[in-house]
């Protein structure tokens, strides 16, 4: 509660303003999270995982790389697969 009385102070705004904003950034975030999570295992694609966080595909493509998660293999690394076989 000390926290939200702090931001109330500090930004000027009503309790219930402060908690709305802080619950939706909580959400936003984890919405992101399991995107990320999905395109990670494999069970979404990139565009159903940015539709779902609420972000364009190339702002999700730019949190992918900036948390490390890959969507799969490359298409030269499936060719390389292929022509090993």
């Amino acid at each position: 509660m000390k926290a939200i009385e702090e931001i109330e102070k500090d930004e000027k705004s009503e309790r219930a303003e402060v908690v709305r904003r802080l619950l939706d950034k909580a959400v936003h975030e984890w919405r992101l999270v399991k995107a990320l999570r999905m395109i990670q295992e494999g069970r979404w694609t990139v565009r159903r995982a940015a539709a779902f966080a609420g972000l364009r595909y190339y702002e999700m493509l730019d949190r992918m790389a900036e948390t490390g998660v890959d969507s799969g293999p490359t298409l030269k690394e499936l060719r390389e697969g292929l022509d090993r076989s």
